[in-house]
């Protein structure tokens, strides 16, 4: 009579799927971890972005010193002269805005829009000094705040988007009293770096409130 090889049992089946599993995930797990290639490559691409920035400064320096230098020498073409853009003035856009965080307090975000004589964006170098008032019905204006903007932090402004290309300076504003404001009234100038020409500016800005966040107890009770 012959004897029939012995079968795995259910236990032994069940182990090896284990064991197999187990190790499939081991080796997927191995895999999409990060390496020593994804390191090399990531600190590669943070190298290379800071050398073309430092490439781009020091083109802009060099193109900054031949101006001066052709400045110096009178060399430059009257009609290139007469063609170079410059700063006729500096408005406040309407895309400011103030709004109200507390009775008298508000965060404010004033746009400015250096333009040339033909209305057209220029950018700016120099400061920036601006205060703001408060206007509550029935009480004169109230000091609210100020702030100055040097050459550094005023290019840090500098804003280019959907809404178009300006400054934008932020500045919380808080005022005397426990009533709202229904506007900002904000005057100010900026002083142009080079020339020292300066530039005063105005425009009063609406107060709007916050929306209101519901909360889930507002949200249960209605």
């Amino acid at each position: 009579m012959t004897r029939r090889p012995p079968q795995p049992s259910l236990a032994a089946f069940t182990a090896l799927l284990a064991t197999l599993a187990f190790a499939m995930g081991g080796c997927g797990a191995r895999a999409l971890a990060p390496n020593e290639s994804d390191r090399l490559r990531e600190e590669l691409a943070a190298r290379t972005a800071e050398r073309d920035a430092a490439l781009a400064r020091a083109s802009e320096l060099d193109t900054r010193l031949r101006q001066l230098a052709t400045e110096r020498a009178a060399e430059v073409d009257p009609e290139v002269a007469e063609s170079l853009p410059a700063l006729a003035a500096v408005a406040v856009s309407g895309l400011s805005t103030a709004r109200l965080t507390r009775d008298n307090q508000a965060e404010l975000a004033v746009v400015l829009a250096p333009r040339d004589a033909r209305g057209r964006f220029l950018q700016i170098t120099g400061t920036v000094r601006l205060s703001a008032a408060a206007l509550v019905p029935g009480d004169a204006p109230l000091a609210a705040g100020a702030l100055t903007v040097g050459p550094k932090a005023l290019r840090e402004c500098f804003r280019s988007g959907l809404l178009g290309t300006h400054y934008t300076l932020e500045l919380p504003v808080e005022w005397i009293g426990e009533r709202p404001a229904t506007a900002i009234s904000v005057a100010g100038e900026f002083t142009d770096g080079l020339t020292g020409r300066a530039y005063p500016f105005a425009a009063t800005v609406p107060v709007v409130r916050k929306a209101a966040v519901r909360t889930t107890d507002d949200a249960q009770s209605r």
